[in-house]
This record gives structure tokens, C-alpha cells and sequence, in this order.
């Protein structure tokens, strides 16, 4: 069929993602554009197994049918098909359905692959599409999970190979070897003793000039991380990520060691999934390179968002990148100031700590020095710090606007000057400063000495266990405004656009302060509210069913929120404060029974702080 070139020129550059290519590349386009009249007669010969090509409707209506009659999408006026095939080389089995005459313009495998090549927007929209696709089809097969939800148990790649302490470094090398692996469970009548991975023969043996006759039990690292079988790939993403390794053993509930869990193994579970990202980041090879790679991460979220069950894990995926980036800063400044000079931990609070950030978190972190320092060495850390925050700030972690940082001097301590600064907060406990207690405990060690940091945490909660330092956090949680009046009616705010209730400030953050007055109170030290719950199951301080209640008004409140912010993505809307009129009933009814939870915990706390427990 003869082309009108000026004409469909006119129509690609309305057209995405042909409205991004440039005048030679619309050129070569334009060039190598071929049209079709389609009908009833002649559609079978669109879509045929082996003549793999893009397609963009012109005119008519057609229906994209799979093998099994089954509809998948309608096609009008601008929309594109075919390309999964292009991409993925998948034999094409889907059919077209002429409901009204049109003609198609179509490209070959070799021109789409050219301006997949030559510019990266239309490459960026056509993987886009893809995922977008799969995701499409994943649901229409049942609502199937997220790869990363899937059993760890599941997916393990073989069966458990171990050797015992007693094992020479020879032996286990050769066992290695024979086995194709590179990492080694220790295993000890049946318990987990430690890993042994070439890492460690090349730094630990090798490299020290150890002798091959010397036990794995010299060498192996000692009590690693481990995950459950029954626990998801997701968790084991997050580990490996957070502690920076590439092998995880794999215990059942007897803590019994059935497998090892690898980076290729899960990155065998998924298409274009968090672990490359993550992997992108560590891999950047400067501050450029990595400040371009995390500028991917907000678009990444939303379409992760999109096909997670648990919504949640939007925040503990986001907190695990932002753990990557700091990490990659921290790296990236001691190549070109030279290794720490003395023992350090950089801490995250807030949020991060907690593993539940959103897309509008700022930072929050401190650094712990050893109280040994000196002059110089606390203008090494003060250097450290201005690079690592500044160059989150580009990644797109925004600078915290009450300067919770390390940049900041207050948030740089030893360990001895972080216990004085605690001591001051307990004694004289005005809204500042258990605002600034309550940030500091829920924090957590993203990188540096793990004994300095535990050992900091440890001594941090005892010192908190003063029944008038927690009476006064009591009297602060119940006096927070929780926006629920009288005949169960919610309460709003006039703000400039309309009316809302700010569910961070008026719900999730309410439960947060709740959960971790409790957790003080049992001297717990983990950070996040989920986790913190379920280490107070079978404490006095909380009921089965009020603890339940608690994490579900909390898990309600995040995931509305986190919705929320994905929906105005782009607008003026306030981030954190959705108007209940855009709610559906059931929102609203749930939104009404959380904050019904929130003011009886309030209550509670109240009563029992009040009697001194």
C-alpha cells in the first residue's frame, strides 16, 4: 500500500513514543514504515509465527485475542502492538479481530531494533510498556504474586551443601571446586556455625598466606545472616542488600540449615526487577553515575506499586535503595579521603530506620564516633557527612528540614557524648527534646562497626527505662490530636484547595510513637513498627487483640497514604493529607475504625503509664 509520507509524519510526531525521535531518526522511521489495509478477509495474515513486528493502528477498531479466545485489549487509533514479541522473542501466538476496517502502519524487527538503540526514550517506553504488560497478563492468570513474594523455600537452586568446622581449607576448597559453588555452609551437628565463601580463601587465606592444612573454622565468617525458608524472596533481597553479601543460608523453623540463597539465584526469578536496580547503584562508578541511576527509582516505585499485594513493601524497598546510595557515598568519599580513621557507625532514623518511607521522605541520620577520637579525625567524619547528605539530596532523598543529619554537628556524637545528650533529654524533658529522643530510637546501623552501634543501642534503652521520662512520652502521645469527634465523625483541616486530615501527622505517626513507647518499655531496640509489634505479642504491656488491632490501623494508614501519593503524583495535592470526600464509603468507614484504635491505644497508654508499669 502506497504511503503518504508527509501524512503519517504528521501523525508520528503526535504519536509516542515516535514523538521523542529526532529528525533522523523520524527519518529512518519514515523510511522503513510499511502500511496494510486490514479487514475481516486479510487479518489473519497480521501477527503470523515467525514475521515478528511493531504495529501502530492508523484507523479502525481491532480486538487482540490469545490462543485460548481470550480478550486482551482493544486497539483504536494510536495504540501499538506486537512489540513483545520483539522483545522478549516469543513465539507470536496472539490473533487480531477486525471489528472495523483500518489500515496499520507496521516496522521490522530490524528498524525497531534500531531505534531501540539510537534513542534511549523510545527503548525506555517500549520496557515500560513491557512490564506494564506482563503485569496485565500476571493478574489475568489469577492474580498471581510478585516473584519477590514468593517462598524462599520455593526457589532454593539445590540441596544443602555443608562441610564441618573441623574441615582443612584444602578440603573445603576442593569441595568447592567439585561442586561448582562458591560459598560453603559450616554446619555442626546439624547447626548453622558459619560461610565460607571465596571472598574469604582469597582475603583470609590467600592473601594472609594461610596454610591450606588450617581448619575452615579460622576462617569462615562466623554467625552470618541467615534467612527462613519460609520467609520471601523479598526479605532475603533485603538482607542480602543491608548486610552487602551475595550468599544467604537458608534455615527451616528448627533453624536447621536445608540451602543457600544467592544474588543469581533470585535475579533468575525476576524480569527487570529491584535486585538490578539495586545492583546499578552499588555498580555506579561515581557520584554522577549513581545520582543518574537513582533518578530511575521514583518511576521504578510506582510501577512496583502497582503489582505488590502488600503496598508496604514500597516503603521497605525504598528505605533498602536509600540504605544502597548512602552506602555507595560512604564508599565513594573513603576512595578519595582513604579508610575511616577510627571506629564509626552511620545511623538512619526516622523513616528509613523504620523501613517505611514514601516518595515525599526527607533524611534523617546521625553518625556515632568512637569516643576516642581526635581533632582531625572528627574533620574526616564532618567531611564524610557533608558529602554523603549533599549527594543523597541529588539522589533524590531531600535535605531534612529540621537538619536531622550528620552534616549537622548536633547528630555527629561519640558514644559518650550521645549518652550526656540522652542524659539531658531525660532530665529536662521539654517537646523538643523527646521529639529528638524519639527520632534517635528508632534508628538503625546502615554502615560502619556493628559492636560500636549495638553496643551504643543497647546502653541508649536502659538508659529510656525512667518511669518519668516515659510518663512524660505518655502524656506527649496523649495529647496528639487524633482527628475523630464526636458520634465518630472525622475531623478536617481548612487548607488552601479544599478540606483534609493529614494521615501521616494525625495516624500513622501517632501509632509509630504508641508502638515505640511500648517498645522502650520492654527495652526493645529494633526500629520498625511491624516488627517492634510482633516482639510485643506476648508482653503485659499490650492484649493479642489490641496489639492486632494496632498493626492493622497502621498497615491501613501507610498503605492509604502510600496510595494517596501515588495518585497525585505530579499535582500541587498535599503529600501526606488526602480530603476523606475522595475516599470510597469503605475507605472512609475503615479510615473512621483506625482512628477509633489510635484514640483507645491513647487511652491506654495513659492508664498504664499512669500506674507506673
Amino acid at each position: 500500500m502506497a504511503i503518504d509520507l508527509q501524512d503519517i509524519a504528521d501523525f508520528l510526531k503526535q504519536t509516542p513514543p515516535f514523538d521523542s525521535l529526532d529528525g533522523g531518526q523520524l527519518e529512518y522511521a519514515l523510511d522503513h514504515a510499511e502500511a496494510v489495509y486490514v479487514s475481516q478477509q486479510n487479518q489473519q495474515q497480521i501477527l503470523r509465527e515467525g514475521h515478528p513486528a511493531l504495529y501502530l493502528v492508523r484507523s479502525g477498531t481491532f480486538d487482540l485475542i490469545d490462543k485460548r479466545g481470550k480478550h486482551l485489549e482493544r486497539l483504536e487509533t494510536g495504540d501499538l502492538f506486537g512489540f513483545p514479541s520483539l522483545l522478549t522473542g516469543r513465539t507470536i501466538s496472539n490473533k487480531l479481530d477486525a471489528l472495523a476496517d483500518g489500515i496499520l502502519y507496521s516496522w521490522d524487527e530490524a528498524t525497531f531494533n534500531y531505534l531501540r538503540r539510537y534513542s534511549k526514550s523510545f527503548e525506555r517506553y517500549f520496557m515500560q510498556a513491557q512490564e506494564q504488560r506482563l503485569l496485565t497478563e500476571q493478574r489475568s492468570e489469577g492474580d498471581a504474586p510478585d516473584w519477590t513474594e514468593r517462598d524462599i523455600g520455593q526457589v532454593i537452586a539445590r540441596e544443602l551443601i555443608s562441610i564441618g568446622s573441623d574441615t582443612s581449607i584444602q578440603q573445603a576448597a576442593e569441595k568447592m571446586s567439585a561442586s561448582k559453588v562458591s560459598s560453603l555452609l559450616v554446619v555442626d551437628e546439624g547447626q548453622l556455625r558459619g560461610i565460607l565463601t571465596d571472598r574469604d580463601l582469597r582475603n583470609r587465606v590467600v592473601a594472609k598466606g594461610v596454610s591450606y592444612d588450617v581448619s575452615v573454622a579460622a576462617v569462615m565468617t562466623q554467625m552470618p545472616e541467615f534467612v527462613y525458608a519460609r520467609q520471601s524472596l523479598f526479605d532475603a533481597l533485603t538482607i542480602m542488600n543491608h548486610a552487602n553479601i551475595h550468599h544467604l543460608p537458608v534455615l527451616d523453623d528448627n533453624d536447621t540449615p536445608v540451602g543457600m540463597i544467592t544474588t543469581t539465584d533470585l535475579m533468575q526469578q525476576q524480569r527487570s526487577e529491584p535486585v538490578f536496580l539495586m545492583n546499578a547503584l552499588f555498580k555506579a562508578k561515581d557520584r554522577q553515575a549513581l545520582i543518574e541511576e537513582a533518578q530511575k527509582v521514583p518511576d521504578y516505585l510506582r510501577t512496583f506499586a502497582k503489582r505488590v499485594k502488600d503496598i508496604g513493601m514500597v516503603g521497605r524497598l525504598l528505605a533498602s535503595l536509600t540504605d544502597g546510595m548512602t552506602r555507595k557515598l560512604i564508599r565513594l568519599y573513603e576512595e578519595e579521603h582513604g579508610s575511616a580513621p577510627t571506629a564509626y557507625a552511620w545511623m538512619a532514623f526516622g523513616s528509613q530506620a523504620r523501613e517505611d518511607q514514601t516518595l515525599s521522605s526527607d533524611q534523617d541520620n546521625g553518625l556515632l564516633l568512637s569516643d576516642n577520637i581526635n581533632t582531625t579525625q572528627r574533620e574526616y567524619f564532618a567531611g564524610m557527612a557533608e558529602f554523603v547528605c549533599t549527594g543523597l539530596a541529588e539522589c533524590g532523598i531531600r535535605l531534612c528540614p529540621g537538619d536531622v543529619m550528620a552534616m549537622n554537628e548536633k547528630w555527629r556524637r561519640t558514644s559518650l557524648e550521645w549518652r550526656e545528650q540522652f542524659l539531658k533529654w531525660i532530665k529536662s524533658p521539654t517537646p523538643d527534646a523527646i521529639l529528638h529522643s524519639m527520632i534517635f530510637f528508632d534508628s538503625r546501623l546502615i554502615a560502619g562497626n556493628t559492636p560500636l552501634y549495638r553496643k551504643h543501642r543497647e546502653g541508649v534503652a536502659k538508659i529510656a527505662q525512667q518511669d518519668i521520662f516515659l510518663g512524660n512520652i505518655g502524656r506527649h502521645i496523649g495529647e496528639l490530636n487524633v482527628p475523630l469527634g464526636l458520634f465518630n465523625r472525622l475531623r478536617t483541616t481548612s487548607e488552601e484547595g479544599g478540606d483534609y486530615i493529614d494521615i501521616k501527622k494525625q495516624g500513622v505517626a501517632i501509632v509509630n510513637d504508641i508502638v515505640r513507647l511500648y517498645s522502650l518499655m520492654e527495652g526493645l531496640t529494633m526500629p520498625a513498627t511491624p516488627a517492634r509489634l510482633l516482639a510485643l505479642r506476648d508482653s503485659r504491656l499490650l492484649s493479642a487483640s489490641d496489639n492486632q488491632n494496632l498493626l492493622e490501623a497502621w498497615q491501613f494508614l501507610t498503605q492509604l497514604r502510600l496510595t494517596h501519593q501515588l495518585r497525585i503524583s505530579g499535582t500541587t495535592e498535599p503529600v501526606n493529607a488526602v480530603d476523606p470526600e475522595t475516599l470510597s464509603t469503605l475507605e472512609r468507614r475503615q479510615l473512621k475504625a483506625a482512628f477509633r484504635i489510635i484514640k483507645d491505644a491513647q487511652q491506654g497508654i495513659a492508664f498504664k503509664v499512669g500506674r507506673g508499669m
